[in-house]
């Protein structure tokens, strides 16, 4: 039997297919057909952190609530990644905002609902102070024994305001602005000692609520005049 003999045209036409055959993934690659690569093409973790390039997957290719908080790494969000406005009071949880939370001179008077700050210690005293109202207490006057008032030493009491009561030395007076809770009275020098004045405030059976009455007595009840200041 003759054996084929080598030609020319079998070397080049051998050559030509190891050439082929050694390209061939080359040319499939690069003849891909636009988009023709999906979902179904990639094997599953084919595409890892790695492969994605920096800055590719922006905020509208995330899926709605794809991000949770256990994706967040810790301090990834702070107050520069915030947008003016997204933290909310309706966003804050119950008790997350605590006093250490809170920068220096954060909270001001105006944020401040005072109904509910109760009284602070060293306040409970102004409920019972009496100097600086009885340097300018509300109504005051300087009465004589027969009930009249000097108006150049009185304020808020008038002689239309003081009665004398059913027995001599009673005193009955009623300012019409306010309803006195504090008086104070005392007996003027007239030129004779031993006089005592006596208030009573939230009426009697003299001199009913709201007047205030004064007692006069120098050994039993007795006209005098007198000082008395009121307060509210």
């Amino acid at each position: 039997m003759a054996r084929p003999k080598l030609s020319y045209a079998n070397v080049a036409s051998t050559l030509a297919l190891v050439a082929a055959l050694g390209t061939s993934g080359a040319w499939a690659a690069s003849a891909l057909a636009p988009k023709s690569v999906g979902e179904r093409q990639l094997r599953p973790g084919a595409v890892t952190a790695e492969k994605i390039r920096k800055n590719a997957v922006t905020a509208p290719k995330i899926k709605a609530l794809a991000v949770k908080q256990g994706k967040i790494a810790g301090g990834a969000v702070d107050g520069s990644k915030l947008a003016p406005g997204a933290v909310s009071a309706e966003k804050l949880a119950d008790g997350a905002v605590t006093t250490t939370k809170l920068a220096t001179a954060a909270v001001t008077g105006a944020k401040v609902d005072e109904q509910s700050l109760s009284q602070v210690p060293s306040a409970a005293r102004a409920d019972t102070a009496t100097f600086a109202e009885s340097a300018d207490p509300a109504a005051f006057a300087a009465v004589s024994q027969e009930g009249n008032v000097d108006g150049a030493l009185s304020k808020g009491i008038t002689s239309a305001n003081v009665k004398q009561g059913i027995e001599a030395g009673i005193y009955c007076i009623g300012v019409p602005a306010f309803a006195p809770r504090g008086a104070q009275v005392t007996p003027r020098y007239n030129g004779s000692g031993g006089v005592t004045a006596f208030v009573t405030i939230g009426g009697t059976g003299s001199c009913p609520s709201p007047q205030v009455e004064v007692q006069m007595h120098n050994g039993g009840p007795v006209k005098a005049p007198f000082y008395i200041a009121l307060y509210r």
